[in-house]
């Protein structure tokens, strides 16, 4: 599931620049995104009968919380990074992430870190370095942005990890994407950006961006996170920025060097040593209490 969410979220970048190049701006691409995508997943949540108005209150409350500000956060700042920088730079700046999970479940949850653990996310890391290599950093209010989005997001992880071990997905995903609209849809109403998009190019994005970087991505990543942990999730979304690329490739022309070819490899080697990983685990005594603590 999570690395189905990680092919999915890896749209993402590429849907941001389309959007942008059909004159779509930032707060109004992302309002119509949650929004769109919230009104699918209350009606997919209420089919499946996972009706969030009948969550716990205190839990509801915290859903839409992390998608108001959390999650909110994190789109928005990753989403104006990408407005003027590259989107192979975003990527490889937000994928620092999986190592701040790391640390902070580490520094704040006092969670252990095995060494094939500690592999994995070197192999990751290199990965992505290489993947998207070559990139020129410049201090800049969007290179500010771009570290911020992967500092919020571990938080949206850590606590997405605790509330979702008792609450269904879909309904949860549902409450997190209308905290997240209703966020965007104010934002955008205080920049003059409330408007619906002026062509059917427009509106293709923005569908686009609703139904698969948001309610597939999100609801799957979700559904994946509390079964194997955010450590792990983390590593195995390092799949992200391999769709990304290719993407870029496939729509945008990007030339795709040999030694991206390698950063891809490394980042799939990455994701076998986890998944091996939580395996040999698994067929352990005392995997399911140990799990909580990794």
């Amino acid at each position: 599931m999570v690395l189905a969410s990680a092919t999915a979220f890896g749209t993402n970048a590429i849907l941001a620049k389309l959007a942008y190049r059909e004159g779509l701006g930032t707060s109004q691409t992302l309002a119509f995104r949650f929004v769109l995508a919230a009104i699918g997943m209350w009606g997919l949540a209420l089919l499946l009968k996972q009706n969030p108005l009948r969550f716990e209150r205190r839990r509801l409350l915290t859903l839409l919380g992390l998608g108001a500000l959390v999650y909110f956060g994190q789109s928005f700042t990753y989403f104006t990074a990408l407005r003027t920088l590259p989107a192979s730079l975003c990527v490889l700046i937000v994928y620092v992430y999986p190592s701040l999970v790391v640390l902070a479940g580490r520094l704040f949850l006092h969670r252990s870190v095995s060494m094939w653990h500690g592999v994995a996310l070197v192999a990751s890391f290199a990965g992505v370095v290489l993947l998207v290599g070559g990139a020129q950093l410049q201090l800049s209010w969007a290179l500010v942005f771009a570290i911020a989005a992967p500092t919020i997001y571990t938080g949206y992880i850590l606590i997405g990890e605790r509330v979702m071990t008792a609450v269904p997905a879909v309904g949860a995903s549902a409450v997190i994407m209308a905290g997240a609209a209703v966020s965007f849809c104010l934002l955008a109403f205080f920049q003059g950006e409330l408007a619906f998009p002026a062509a059917a190019g427009g509106w293709a994005v923005v569908l686009a961006l609703a139904l698969i970087p948001t309610m597939i991505a999100i609801s799957l990543f979700l559904a994946g996170l509390p079964r194997i942990g955010a450590a792990r999730s983390s590593l195995l979304s390092t799949w992200e920025p391999v769709v990304t690329v290719l993407l870029a490739v496939a729509l945008l022309g990007d030339a795709f060097a040999p030694v991206q070819l390698v950063g891809a490899v490394l980042i799939l080697a990455a994701a076998v040593i986890v998944v091996q990983t939580r395996g040999r685990r698994a067929a352990r005594p005392g995997w399911d209490e140990a799990r909580a603590r990794t």
